[in-house]
């Protein structure tokens, strides 16, 4: 039988992940694996498919715990690639290439009214106003950790930011995220109630602990928060 953490105190703030869990990656997929690539086959005359896999193979190089992965300026700077990196941002802010989770969208709408909603992301700001745009008014704070703080939410130091800045302590606070080191471990560590969402079919657990929290339906999520 599965035995979940219990809820200390009266939840005030519930923040989300972004990319993955309120809205899937197409957006910032199309940017990284097939914008970006272009630009480097242009620049350094090869086919699209070579250079994509040698962009590949240096993203995970650089990996998801250093923020120049995340920084489309450090890319292009990097191999002086052209246009400017807003300007193909630009091109693929389509409205197609922006979809939310349904199960995403019932759940802040169930608790726009009763909790501050806010996004704690890794993802840029440029990347992440838009792909927030039409929720815009559902949220009171939305952090982009890159963005705002100069940091990537591989630890617990960044959540202890936002708990500072929104005055609330970690037990005050609800975490969903689809990355299990930055969206569920790490803030567990100063108290914040979290769940890892599991998107896709894409299982990214990387141990068999503390288990309590994972769900593949952010609807999940209602019953343990209004229950506490």
């Amino acid at each position: 039988m599965t035995v979940y953490h219990s809820f200390t105190m009266k939840t005030k703030v519930i923040s989300f992940d972004a990319d993955g869990t309120v809205v899937n990656s197409n957006y910032v997929n199309k940017f990284w694996f097939q914008e970006l690539p272009k630009a480097y086959a242009e620049k350094k005359e090869i086919e699209f498919e070579e250079a994509r896999e040698e962009l590949v193979e240096l993203y995970d190089e650089i990996g998801d715990e250093d923020i120049r992965w995340y920084r489309p300026e450090y890319w292009f700077d990097r191999f002086d690639l052209e246009p400017e990196p807003q300007e193909v941002i630009e091109r693929i802010r389509e409205p197609e290439n922006v979809e939310f989770y349904p199960d995403a969208l019932e759940v802040i709408d169930k608790f726009k009214d009763d909790y501050v909603l806010i996004v704690t992301s890794n993802s840029p700001r440029t990347f992440l106003d838009y792909a927030l745009k039409e929720l815009g008014e559902s949220f009171d704070a939305v952090y982009s950790c890159v963005s705002d703080f100069g940091e990537v939410k591989k630890d617990e130091s960044v959540y202890r930011r936002v708990t500072e800045l929104l005055d609330v302590r970690g037990e005050e606070m609800v975490h969903v995220g689809d990355h299990w080191r930055f969206d569920y471990k790490a803030p567990r560590k100063i108290g914040i109630e979290t769940f890892y969402i599991i998107r896709d079919g894409k299982d990214g657990k990387e141990d068999e602990d503390d288990e309590d929290g994972v769900i593949e339906d952010m609807r999940e999520m209602i019953e343990r928060v209004d229950g506490q």
